[in-house]
């Protein structure tokens, strides 16, 4: 029995040793591992946040960028809007004047020359002085051989002969003559036989008046 516990005391200081320093050994490499993957996770983690950050920073640099030429955009077409505005403005302004001075010059005209009627092509212009009723002229011609073609129509709506004394007097603008045809038998539409209008007899003339000019 003595023998037995001589041993056992021998034998059991080594085995606790063993024990206590496989369990250390052990703890320092699981310590070790934890503290890798802690970094590494955390390492992650930083590389994401720096990623959303520049993402971050470039989405509100676009957005910032975007405004600004939005605005840019904005004002020039605003400038270019009130520009136009301006324009048609000054336009309006310009035909209302050119307008009122052509209606001032025709006042003037008929004061100056009695029974002056303003030129219209293709439109027949009601007179319905004494025997002659319509107007009617049609430029003719090419380039500098340009004719003005009239029709004119009579009609005598009386109970006596009439004999039609018409002179056709055309003026510029200003106010000058530049061409002019008296009405002739000849330049009946229809042939006739007498100068003079009998009662109720309409008789239309055509012909061409060669400009002064």
């Amino acid at each position: 029995m003595t023998g037995d516990q001589t041993l056992q005391r021998q034998t059991s200081p080594d085995d606790n040793w063993s024990t206590e320093g496989g369990t250390s050994q052990s703890r320092r490499y699981s310590s070790r591992g934890r503290h890798s993957r802690s970094a590494k996770k955390i390492f992650k983690q930083r590389i994401i946040i720096l990623l959303l950050s520049i993402a971050l920073i470039v989405a509100v640099l676009g957005w910032i960028f975007a405004s600004l030429n939005l605005a840019s955009v904005k004002e020039e077409y605003l400038k270019y809007q009130a520009e136009n505005q301006r324009e048609l403005a000054d336009q309006k302004a310009y035909e209302s004047e050119i307008t009122q001075l052509r209606s001032d010059n025709e006042q003037l005209l008929k004061g100056i020359i009695p029974g002056l009627q303003p030129l219209e092509f293709d439109a027949n212009i009601a007179i319905d002085d004494q025997y002659l009723k319509n107007i009617g002229f049609t430029l003719t011609g090419i380039g500098d051989e340009k004719n003005y073609e009239y029709r004119v129509v009579l009609q005598n709506n009386g109970y006596n002969v009439v004999t039609p004394a018409v002179k056709l007097i055309l003026f510029n603008d200003r106010g000058i003559q530049v061409g002019s045809r008296r009405l002739a038998k000849t330049d009946a539409t229809t042939e006739t036989e007498f100068r003079n209008l009998q009662p109720n007899e309409t008789r239309s003339y055509t012909g061409n008046i060669e400009l002064n000019v």
